[in-house]
């Protein structure tokens, strides 16, 4: 029969042919319709397999070797997949590992600690002193004189900024009919002003 003939044929060739292939290499034994339709009733029951590549159909022994194979990729694919778990699974520990050791290596070691320790309790000794000697030396005054010792000072100090203005006026009324420079003129007179001598008053 037609059908017995060609799946021998593709059995033993093991390679994929058209319907004019089969046709030609069995030298004509079976008419091009004939090799269609047992090619297409081998495809059916699943003793062959068909592909279509554009128009053309192509067709392909179904060995046992082959079938063994697909399924033992199956298999490595289902192993490959659950090793990437795995090794994903390991990475992750790793980086968590590796940033615990980081804050480990940044961490100070305990004579480091004991060092640092040490250096903020003879901080706290000479504060506490600081503060002690401030205590018994330093002369404590009442609202009311803390009142009285600001608004002098507030006086004093709109005077001092009057009579500054006052000064500065006066020089640069001087200075329009000195023919030198103004610091010519202070230092022909002797005369010095507060950033000539780094002064600065603070307000606060």
């Amino acid at each position: 029969m037609a059908s017995e003939a060609i799946l021998k044929y593709l059995v033993d060739t093991n390679r994929p042919y058209s319907c004019a292939d089969v046709t030609v290499n069995l030298r004509g034994a079976y008419t091009k319709n004939a090799v269609q339709k047992a090619l297409d009733a081998l495809n059916e029951s699943g003793k062959i397999k068909c592909k279509l590549y554009g128009k053309q159909k192509v067709y392909a022994a179904l060995q046992l070797e082959n079938v063994e194979e697909s399924s033992d990729t199956e298999d490595y694919d289902t192993q490959i997949s659950n090793i990437t778990n795995v090794l994903n699974d390991k990475t992750s520990d790793l980086k968590k590992a590796e940033a615990n050791l980081k804050n480990l290596v940044s961490a100070p070691t305990n004579d480091m600690t004991k060092s640092q320790i040490e250096e903020v309790k003879n901080s706290i000794d000479k504060l506490e002193k600081k503060l002690n000697d401030l205590h018994n030396t330093t002369e404590v005054i009442s609202a009311g004189e803390k009142k009285i010792l600001l608004e002098q000072h507030e006086k004093a100090l709109k005077e001092y900024r009057k009579r500054k203005r006052i000064s500065s006026d006066m020089l640069d009324a001087v200075l329009e009919g000195y023919p030198k420079s103004k610091k010519s003129f202070l230092e022909e007179f002797c005369i010095e002003t507060d950033e000539m001598v780094n002064f600065s008053l603070k307000t606060q």
